[in-house]
């Protein structure tokens, strides 16, 4: 064989093992999305129920974010967004139970869902993990660990959308256990007292 139809050979080896990695990243990110609908659907729904329950609430939908919003004494946000693409997952509690945490094969990639609030501050203070098979992790401020099929029934994951809505709720009134401390870290002045600037505290929320 000659050095061209050698080299066509293995070429054709790589093509082969790029179309399978991109097939099952691919579908790890289409599971990720997947989730993001349905999860997106519940907390509208949930929004939904908190507006008849007396509760100012709105969510707002835009591509792959989705945004909650509670007033209730001072207002507190959740933005939700699904990440492009998928990679080998690295936090340990977000790892998928049948899958070494050394391996870095396609097939136990995770596709990502963020959440942010500026009342935790500019980090992501819930991530989402979510496998190609349908398995679902996540960990963080609102719901500090959990996991679940993206075939789960529409009850049960509603269930789990009034926990994240409820701590939403924590978070705008300080109830539940939440609530603001004095710091003790940071520097007050006179001149901050006369220029009317608040004292720093810090959030402080339950475990």
């Amino acid at each position: 064989m000659g050095f061209e139809d050698s080299a066509i050979t293995r070429l054709r080896r790589y093509r082969e093992e790029a179309d399978r990695s991109l097939a099952m990243i691919r579908e790890a990110e289409e599971a990720a999305r997947g989730f993001a609908d349905r999860l997106f659907s519940g907390l509208e729904y949930t929004v939904s129920l908190a507006r008849e329950a007396g509760f100012e609430a709105q969510s707002e939908q835009s591509g792959d974010l989705l945004t909650l919003r509670v007033l209730v004494g001072d207002e507190a946000a959740l933005t939700l967004g699904v990440l492009p693409g998928a990679a080998a997952e690295a936090d340990e509690d977000l790892m998928h139970e049948d899958l070494s945490r050394y391996d870095l094969d396609p097939s136990g990639y995770s596709g990502r869902i963020l959440g942010f609030s500026r009342t935790i501050g500019e980090e992501p203070c819930q991530t989402f993990a979510v496998y190609r098979d349908g398995v679902w992790k996540t960990r963080g401020v609102f719901v500090e660990r959990a996991r679940g099929k993206t075939g789960d029934a529409d009850e049960i994951l509603n269930g789990f959308c009034l926990r994240i809505l409820g701590r939403l709720i924590d978070l705008a009134v300080l109830t539940g256990g939440a609530g603001r401390k004095w710091s003790a870290d940071e520097t007050y002045t006179a001149s901050d007292l006369s220029e009317n600037r608040a004292f720093p505290t810090q959030l402080r929320l339950p475990r």
